[in-house]
């Protein structure tokens, strides 16, 4: 069994309800309808195959509906016979309909599908009927239009690079637009009223900059087929760049600043005939904005965000750096507050008395200042709990130092003057080692980190397997114990329990608390010593109250068997081999009563068969006399023989349930290992 205790972890994903899809579907369809009656030129439609082969690779329960839509476009859509594209429609459809495998090819091959059937059916049309030099260059450059269309459509779909998203969606708006020409609403052009929704659309989930690029888009491109005025194009993308500007106060913001920017402009630049028209069509985008479903905004947004991508190597470096240093300086800073002046100006005070005139002065404090400043701050906090010696220089600067008695003694003489304060100096050592632990792993991470890979790499010879069993005291509803078993890598198992105190929620959620602090600490890189002393103090500090926790905790190592306990206030282990029982004690209080904790490890070689078994005290105590109270479960390990540990544990629950008459007095839990051969 693994897990973590208390507390179940979980990610929320975001999905669509069914009739979100549906809308979405519906919305998909109609955009396939106008995308078929874009025109450029009048003469060419590219953009209905381009839909279509997007919709086969990357919608395919919706291609015969696509294709459907699609031709109903065309039909309506087109002032020349349709039938080409009718039958180019249907032959797109069958082609991924027989071969699906083109749905896993590249995206330049399913682009390519688009001049290849619009250059056969056209060209095979035109040859029968029409032949002329003229028409086959139509046909080329529609069929390299309808090819870029399809790569850009493809290529928005799963690109990770904004442009290319901006660029794609860019273009399926334009043939949107341009196939809701001549249409009108009582009057007012619908192409207008759907562009300025679009803008009003784009800059709420976009920004200004999405807002202005599609403004540009709506107002420039539809030149391509029909005359309008060119002013148009600024009009429009002035207005999506203020619109987008103001999206942190929403729909509202966006509308408000649409509306302006239009007003403003549309009289300079259309005249007042047009001005009307325009702010009909803007009031009527904006009425849609305000209905628009937020599930469409949402997606929107997640379309047109940028990409997450990793700091450069270099930056992220500089940064660690800067943070390894600011941990050191907060370290040495706690280990001198009794001193009037900061540690770094007392020293340098001690070096100006003492280095003076020192021919090796140039190269201590030019060359190697900070190195320097470092090592007499160690010297004059190790001072304040002794004299110092020359044992106490490095190497580095005895071999060049004359004068290291007289800085010695200097450090010495300052490092008297340090004041105590017996009540901050736990929780300042605390904080101190803290720092420096978090510093070193951060010097050391890479190397660890080389090592751990390494290490991986080796077949574990050993593995563990779990049995647990628990029960809450006698009418309680939740047990105040809580375990857990974890795999720190490399190789390694971790089990821990921990008994709250007193029962209940309160006692397992002090107890829970603890044992997840302890595996955070020791897979972020803390040592097990550095990691139950932390725990220990943030207990303290975490409420006026008494609040502690015995720990549990042993780490089994796979690749050599050798397993470490660490127990603060816990009941011993107990581990089995060949019917023979051994006990493993500890002194050590719960954490969360002293400031200065003592954390004595003990090393044990497991091997193969050896049963490992740890309790917590309600368990071991159910014993009614005192002196029985280990001795009962030892006799009751001799007598497992070759079970499972599940077996165990819930056999050793009920024996212990059994000796309190069902009614525990206290919670009870059981967690049993057993040494395995890795891959047996």
């Amino acid at each position: 069994m693994s897990g973590q205790p208390g507390v179940h972890t979980y990610r929320r994903e975001v999905e669509l309800t069914a009739a979100a899809r549906l809308g979405l579907d519906i919305l998909f369809l109609a955009a396939a309808f106008f995308l078929a009656r874009g025109a450029l030129l009048e003469e060419l439609y590219p953009f209905g195959p381009a839909a279509i082969i997007t919709a086969g690779v990357r919608r395919p329960r919706l291609l015969w509906p696509v294709i459907f839509s699609s031709m109903a476009g065309i039909w309506y859509g087109s002032p020349a016979p349709a039938y080409n594209y009718l039958v180019l429609f249907l032959l797109l459809g069958l082609i991924f309909s027989l071969y699906s495998s083109l749905r896993r090819g590249s995206i330049l091959t399913q682009g390519t599908l688009a001049p290849v059937t619009l250059i056969l059916v056209r060209g095979l049309s035109l040859t029968l009927w029409q032949p002329s030099f003229y028409g086959w260059v139509q046909v080329i450059f529609e069929a390299l239009l309808a090819w870029g269309l399809s790569l850009a459509f493809l290529q928005a779909t799963v690109t990770t690079r904004q442009e290319e998203r901006l660029l794609g969606g860019g273009f399926f708006l334009v043939g949107i637009i341009l196939g809701l020409q001549e249409w009108r609403f009582f009057n007012i052009s619908l192409d207008g009223i759907i562009s300025r929704y679009i803008i009003l659309l784009v800059s709420l989930a976009g920004g200004p900059g999405a807002g202005a690029a599609a403004g540009a888009a709506v107002g420039f491109l539809p030149s391509l087929s029909r005359l309008v005025n060119p002013a148009l194009a600024g009009l429009l993308a002035f207005a999506g760049l203020i619109a987008g500007s103001l999206k942190s106060l929403g729909k509202g913001g966006v509308i408000g600043g649409f509306l302006l920017a239009h007003l403003l402009l549309a009289n300079y630049f259309l005249g007042q005939e047009s001005v009307t028209e325009a702010l009909q069509q803007g009031g009527l985008a904006a009425l849609g904005l305000v209905v628009t479903p937020s599930f469409l905004v949402k997606n929107l947004q997640r379309f047109f965000a940028a990409p997450v991508s990793l700091p450069a190597t270099q930056g992220n470096n500089k940064q660690q750096e800067a943070l390894r240093q600011a941990l050191k300086s907060m370290a040495r800073s706690l280990k001198f507050t009794g001193f009037k002046e900061s540690p770094e100006d007392t020293v340098r005070q001690v070096a100006r008395a003492t280095c003076r005139g020192c021919p090796a002065g140039k190269v201590c404090w030019e060359l190697e200042g900070v190195q320097m400043v470092t090592l007499l701050q160690e010297l004059l906090q190790k001072g304040s709990r002794g004299s110092l010696a020359k044992a106490d220089i490095p190497e580095w600067l005895a071999s060049r130092c004359g004068r290291y008695r007289e800085l010695l003694a200097a450090l010495t003489s300052e490092a008297g003057k340090m004041q105590a304060h017996p009540g901050e100096n736990s929780l300042n050592n605390w904080l101190t080692t803290l720092f420096e632990t978090l510093a070193t792993i951060m010097d050391y991470g890479e190397v660890k980190t080389e090592a751990g890979e390494s290490a991986g790499k080796e077949l574990p010879r050993w593995q563990f397997t779990i049995g647990t069993a628990a029960t809450p005291r006698y009418q309680a509803d939740v047990s105040g114990d809580t375990f857990l078993v974890a795999s720190l890598e490399p190789g390694k198992q971790l089990l821990v329990l921990g008994d709250g105190m007193g029962a209940g929620r309160e006692a397992a959620e002090i107890s829970a608390t603890a044992i997840e602090l302890v595996r955070d600490l020791l897979v972020a890189g803390f040592t097990p010593e550095k990691a139950l002393q932390t725990v220990n103090m943030l207990l303290m500090l975490r409420t006026s109250r008494e609040s502690f926790t015995t720990c549990d905790m042993t780490l089994l190592d796979c690749h050599t068997g050798m397993a470490e306990f660490y127990k603060l206030g816990a009941c011993p282990t107990f581990i089995q081999r060949d019917g023979l029982v051994k006990t493993l004690n500890s002194r050590s209080l719960p954490a969360g009563i002293l400031e200065d904790l003592q954390v004595e490890p003990v090393q044990e070689e497991l091997q193969e068969g050896d049963l490992l078994v740890m309790v917590s005290d309600g368990a071991l105590e159910a014993h009614r006399d005192i002196n029985e109270r280990e001795k009962w479960l030892a006799k009751a390990l001799q007598r497992v023989g070759d079970a499972r540990p599940q077996e165990i544990a819930d056999r050793l629950l009920k024996q212990a349930r059994a000796l309190m008459d069902g009614k525990p007095r206290d919670d009870m839990t059981v967690m049993v290992a057993r040494v395995e051969k890795a891959g047996v």
